[in-house]
């Protein structure tokens, strides 16, 4: 009879425990996609409490371009390559066998996507090509910076998220069983024993049960705890137990009130509102990062973290100011003009590195005009012994700074090539990668054409070749004393070495007149549209040098300005002579290109010449082959390259003087008092540090709350089962406890020193605040007046390279006077046109460094405003000419229900904050056209003074008298709905 009982027995207790023993769990990857949906639900939320919410992707999982693509299961990923000392610790250690299936997933000697170089946009060479687009839509794919960032915002809703779950109803349960078998002397008797025993389990205060968290401090538990026993020897027994109960804990002093429990959640629901923006700050910053190489800023921060997700690690104390210091900026304060950095400085190298290039060509011709002169002195007898002598000085001269300008740039080319390796790390991308930079941005400050600069080198290598073959044919010459003058004259004989040497110049000279149509048919159409550009250009540079006039003026006629400057040339407002310029280079040009069509007739010329000599193989006798080679060949091919390469180097001027003159800055008229009115309103980051001082000031009260006494209210009770049912639940079984629990704060020292340092750390708050607004004044301030200093230098940068290339002309005007007189270049001809050269090359690079400059403060005005909009690409959308007055009627940082979202999601009245004080400018006009409703009007109020407000902001003030300006907070109220 017993074994039937025992075998049903272990039947049931077998289906007990096949039913309520649970799974696993569920699959990682449920986990991995519900966070991943609650982070998007709760980064959504919090982008439609802000104007212009992010228009991007937020997400963590890289983009299939990217290089940090995973191509594998995330939750399943094979094994990285280990170091190999290292990786024998997993498979044993301590003597002990490691866990055998750490390779189940396989091994991978990657970190990276394998095929992400795939989509890189590469030329049909191979070549990656990078504009300022490009530039920075590679970054958002590859940069790790940036993906740390989306990572950071992820965890701070991951925080959230944790918080959240403190308040929601919790359920814990399972299942447990055992069988426990005992010996016959276990328990004092005669036999043995087995038993199974079968019951609820979890890791909760309860083995079943559920828990809840009250905002107001209290905290429920109900549980159950039930145990099915079976005796499964001896006499055939059940027993079972069932306990159903409650107990709820309101705390009424410390530890109660919502300041004290929602402290956490509020924090962390405040931090990632503060995040998102500042995340879409840090998009900006990041834009300008890649494109002018300003640093980031308004990382994301995460307040948990601590001991695991959620805020755990709270104390109440370090609440601070959100690393927050100073005026959030720094690279508009420039007090010279340096370098730019990311792309924008890059193709400013390579601009001066082009400017460098262009002075050595410069400076190659000046030495083959010195060489030619030297060539000249050495066919005659000169009047002067030292003139030969003087002419080789003139010629080392040159040629020492042509070298020294070839090493200079050596080191440019050295040193860009290291700062594009650079650039490629920031990008994200590995260095090896064979680049381009191209992007138009800088396009107007490449002074000369590639292709005509080209073609200055394609004359030089010509003169060059030319020079040579024209010293080899003068060495040919044998000195001979003429029997009827009896004086000494050079004699030439025919040799198939002079006709070999006749042969390479023909040679050298046959591209000149294709050289010469690519001149007249290419290159000056471009030098004229150059010019028609300037004109054009007039009424725009009249109109600005009017404006910068008057700033001028302003400046001498006030005290306490922003520049303090009350004297400078005022030639360089003046524009009269543009007028004239335009004129003159047109006829300059005109007469340019009558030139250039002339040298057709002459390049054949001195082909015909050549021909002839090599047809009749220097017929006549070698006298007259010496003479007519020096007249007809040497000296008329020196002439005809030394003629042509001025006239080139006058097209050259021409297009520079024009381009020069074209460049127009763009213009920013704002005051400082706007500029900072602006940014209050718009800066993402000045919102956090206001909601930053809040947060300080919270924990006061939150750290107050640990002064008081512990008095709980406890209320608990249970119900029992009767019998071996465990269902027979009987009221005349359950009971029912009410009552206190007081602590008296006897012992409080640690909390009162936390609650004093709250106090000071308050304290600090409200002096980094206003250090940080002190930093945004100054900020706008040094913005402000770095572009009207890069304004007035600009006009003195155009004055400058006007003189430069104005010593280059008046350089070539003196040796063609020397040479009509036959005489030699002069004592200091090299060193005049080499520092002429210098001032030209230094006056290039400092009028693209001030534009450069320029355009970097600007457009980090518009980030320090606030007011700088991104596409959902992440490129910026350039406004151009700054508006501040519209500016000044933007919506802000705050923008309720901009997605739909209630914004009264407690369903009790939101109550408003004040306004803050109004800096520089007056709501009048803004009120009148209705653009800025149910804002605060403040009318002839005295500073410090208390504002009632009744009911709405503008219940009760008068509309129709005018608004003034306050330098200073007004304070409000206790009756103005806080």
């Amino acid at each position: 009879m017993k074994k039937p009982k025992l075998r049903s027995g272990l039947i049931l207790g077998l289906a007990l425990i096949q039913t309520i023993v649970p799974t696993a769990g569920c699959h990682r990857q449920f986990y991995r996609k519900q966070a991943d949906q609650e982070v998007s639900e709760l980064i959504r939320e919090k982008a439609c409490t802000v104007a212009r919410p992010p228009e991007t992707r937020l997400g963590i999982l890289p983009d299939r371009r990217s290089r940090m693509f995973n191509p594998f299961d995330p939750d399943f990923q094979p094994a990285p390559l280990d170091d190999p000392a290292s990786n024998k610790y997993m498979q044993c250690v301590d003597g002990r066998r490691g866990y055998p299936m750490w390779d189940a997933a396989g091994q991978t000697n990657i970190t990276e996507s394998p095929d992400w170089w795939q989509f890189l946009p590469l030329d049909e060479n191979g070549v990656l090509v990078l504009n300022a687009d490009t530039a920075v839509q590679l970054a958002l794919l590859h940069s790790p910076d940036y993906q740390q960032q989306l990572e950071q915002l992820y965890l701070s809703a991951l925080d959230v998220s944790s918080e959240r779950f403190r308040f929601d109803t919790q359920f814990f349960g399972g299942a447990r069983t055992f069988l426990t078998a005992d010996g016959r002397r276990r328990n004092g008797g005669s036999d043995s024993s087995t038993r199974l025993e079968v019951g609820p389990y979890s890791t909760g205060r309860r083995n079943l049960a559920l828990q809840r968290s009250f905002a107001t401090g209290g905290e429920l538990v109900a549980g159950v705890a039930n145990s099915i026993v079976w005796e499964l020897s001896g006499p055939n027994a059940q027993s079972a137990s069932t306990v159903l109960d409650f107990s709820l804990i309101q705390p009424l002093l410390r530890n109660a009130g919502r300041d004290r429990v929602l402290e956490r959640l509020t924090l962390s629901e405040r931090r990632l509102l503060s995040n998102v923006r500042a995340f879409e700050r840090y998009r900006r910053s990041f834009y300008l990062n890649i494109t002018v190489g300003r640093s980031t800023e308004s990382n994301v921060q995460r307040s948990g973290g601590v001991f695991g997700v959620g805020l755990s690690g709270f104390t109440g104390l370090g609440g601070g100011f959100a690393g927050l210091t100073g005026g959030g900026g720094g690279a508009a304060g420039f007090g010279g003009v340096p370098q730019a950095g990311g792309l924008l400085g890059l193709l400013q190298d390579q601009l001066q590195i082009q400017n460098l290039e262009e002075n050595i060509a410069r400076l190659s011709e000046n030495l083959l005009v010195l060489e030619n002169t030297l060539v000249e002195l050495l066919t005659t007898i000169p009047d002067d012994a030292e003139a030969i002598v003087r002419q080789r000085l003139q010629v080392a001269q040159a040629r020492s700074a042509l070298l020294s300008s070839q090493s200079q740039l050596v080191q440019q080319k050295v040193g860009y090539q290291t700062s594009l390796d650079r650039f490629l790390v920031q990008l994200g991308l590995p260095p090896y990668i064979c680049v381009r930079i191209d992007d138009p941005i800088l396009k107007r400050f490449e002074l000369i054409d590639r292709e005509l600069r080209g073609r200055r080198e394609q004359l030089v290598d010509v003169r060059t070749n030319v020079g040579a073959l024209n010293v080899s044919l003068l060495e040919t010459a044998k000195p001979v004393i003429n029997e009827e003058t009896g004086l000494p004259e050079s004699t030439i004989e025919w040799t198939p070495k002079v006709a070999d040497f006749l042969r390479d110049l023909k040679q050298q000279i046959d591209p000149l007149a294709d050289f010469r149509e690519t001149l007249l048919e290419d290159d000056l159409p471009r030098v004229k549209e150059d010019l028609a550009q300037f004109i054009e250009t007039l009424p725009d540079r009249r109109s600005q040098n009017e404006s910068l006039y008057d700033l001028y003026e302003q400046e001498k006629a006030q005290i306490c300005t922003l520049l303090n400057i009350k004297e400078i040339d005022e030639s360089i407002f003046e524009i009269e002579e543009l007028d004239e310029l335009s004129d003159e280079l047109a006829d300059r040009f005109t007469a340019l290109q009558e030139r250039l069509e002339s040298y057709g007739e002459r390049i054949q010329a001195l082909d015909e010449s050549i021909e002839d000599l090599l047809a009749n193989q220097g017929a006549g006798d070698e006298s007259d082959l010496a003479v007519r080679l020096r007249d007809e060949i040497i000296l008329e091919s020196q002439d005809l390259l030394a003629e042509l390469g001025d006239d080139v180097l006058a097209v050259q001027l021409i297009q520079a003087r024009a381009r020069v003159e074209s460049v127009l800055l763009p213009e920013i008229e704002i005051d400082p008092a706007e500029a900072f009115q602006i940014a209050r309103v718009n800066r993402r980051d000045w919102a956090n540090a206001r909601a930053s001082l809040v947060d300080s000031w919270r924990l006061i009260e939150f750290n107050a709350d640990d002064l008081e006494s512990s008095l709980d209210v406890v209320f608990s009770g249970d119900v029992q089962n009767v019998g071996n049912n465990p269902f027979a639940l009987r009221g005349d079984t359950g009971r029912l406890r009410v009552g206190l629990q007081w602590d008296a704060p006897i012992t409080r020292l640690q909390e009162r020193n936390t609650y004093r340092q709250s106090l000071i750390e308050f304290d600090r708050a409200k002096r980094s605040y206003y250090q940080y607004e002190d930093g945004i004044w100054s900020l706008m301030r040094s913005t402000v007046r770095q572009l009207q200093q890069n304004r007035l230098n600009f006009e003195l940068g155009r004055q400058a390279v006007r003189i430069a290339a104005a010593q280059i002309e008046l350089n070539e005007d003196i040796r063609l006077l020397r040479d009509a007189r036959g005489l030699n270049s002069g004592p200091t001809a090299a060193q005049d046109t080499i520092r002429a050269l210098d001032a030209l090359l230094a006056s290039q690079n400092q009028l693209l460094n001030i534009y450069v400059n320029y355009e970097v403060v600007r457009r980090g005005l518009y980030f320090d405003l606030g007011v700088m909009d991104l596409t959902p690409d992440g490129l910026w959308m350039d406004p151009g000419e700054l508006d501040a007055e519209y500016l000044l009627t933007l919506p802000g940082t705050k923008n309720p229900n901009l997605c739909g979202c209630c914004e009264d999601e407690c369903c009790i009245p939101i109550r408003r904050q004040p306004l803050g004080p109004n800096y520089g400018y007056a709501y009048g006009a803004m009120l009148e056209s209705g653009v800025v409703p149910n804002e605060v009007i403040i009318s002839d109020v005295p500073v410090g003074e208390p504002v009632p407000v009744q009911n709405d902001y503008t219940g009760g003030v008068p509309m129709d008298q005018p608004i003034q300006r306050m330098p200073q907070p007004i304070s409000v109220s206790g009756e103005a709905p806080l």
